[in-house]
């Protein structure tokens, strides 16, 4: 049931479907937040009501609800729920639209779709910046393979408590607290795989090199995390620097082939958990 709520929701994602605003606006995990916040503060009672109980609900749910009819409820509110963790519009989508922009040598289009949609300003042909969008971008996608991870192990509730806890901390910023330990902990196990699927996607022994040292570590921000995953995907995808001479339409090279390795990652991902689901 949780490999067919993924791939229907990975397919529901890639479609052009007028999905509702509660469905795909960027801030509707803050919105929950800040709507149960007005009334109860930011304190940890909060965090018990807003992120703990409904994962407990979710798992409750998911073992009551046994029997053919039920099992189609069940699955109609984890398409639902997915779908709000992870929004209506796939990532990759932005990425594609962002190389379309490349490809046609419209730095202005580019700089504002850039902005909007990763929120990095700047000179699209800065060396800098496209090092910061690739950043970006991957780390958005990072959030895909976490959830499919959380899903498979631990469920809908899993998959609830690791998107809503970073929710939380990005609404409280307390990088020492337990909660953001717990989130780093979380995250770790879904960074190494990555590494790993990037290492089988691409060139084995040079993501080996580069993570030399670093598998064991935990990193202490999300900001860290983004740019280990992102030393490991240069390293996969053997790309020599970007020449300070090169135009847009050069510079975005890195970025499709950053796109390609993570689509390639996907597919790894998907036939791992196809064959989890064979062997249960």
């Amino acid at each position: 049931m949780k490999f067919l709520v993924l791939i229907l929701v990975l397919g529901l994602r890639r479609l052009e479907v007028s999905w509702p605003q509660w469905l795909t606006l960027r801030s509707r995990h803050q919105t929950w937040l800040q709507s149960l916040g007005n009334r109860l503060g930011n304190g940890p009672l909060l965090y018990l009501l807003a992120v703990l109980l409904p994962a407990v609900l979710l798992a409750l749910l998911g073992c009551a609800l046994q029997g053919f009819w039920a099992q189609w409820l069940w699955l109609l509110m984890a398409l639902l729920v997915l779908v709000w963790l992870m929004g209506g519009q796939s990532e990759f989508r932005h990425v594609d639209e962002l190389l379309v922009r490349g490809r046609m040598n419209d730095p202005e289009g580019f700089a504002a779709l850039a902005s909007e949609e990763f929120g990095v300003t700047g000179d699209p042909t800065e060396i800098a910046y496209q090092e910061q969008l690739s950043e970006r971008a991957l780390a958005r996608e990072f959030r895909v393979f976490a959830v499919i991870f959380w899903l498979m192990v631990l469920g809908l509730p899993g998959a609830f408590l690791w998107v809503m806890n970073q929710a939380w901390l990005q609404r409280v910023g307390v990088e020492s607290s337990a909660i953001a330990t717990l989130h780093r902990w979380m995250s770790w196990p879904v960074q190494r795989l990555l590494v790993l699927s990037m290492a089988l996607a691409g060139d084995f022994a040079a993501v080996m090199d580069s993570m030399r040292h670093r598998w064991f570590s935990l990193a202490n921000s999300d900001e860290a995390a983004a740019s280990l995953l992102l030393d490991a995907a240069r390293a996969a995808s053997g790309l020599s620097p970007i020449d300070e001479q090169s135009s847009l339409l050069e510079r975005m090279q890195p970025m499709e082939e950053l796109q390609g390795l993570v689509l390639r990652c996907v597919a790894i991902w998907l036939i791992a958990c196809a064959l989890w689901v064979l062997l249960a």
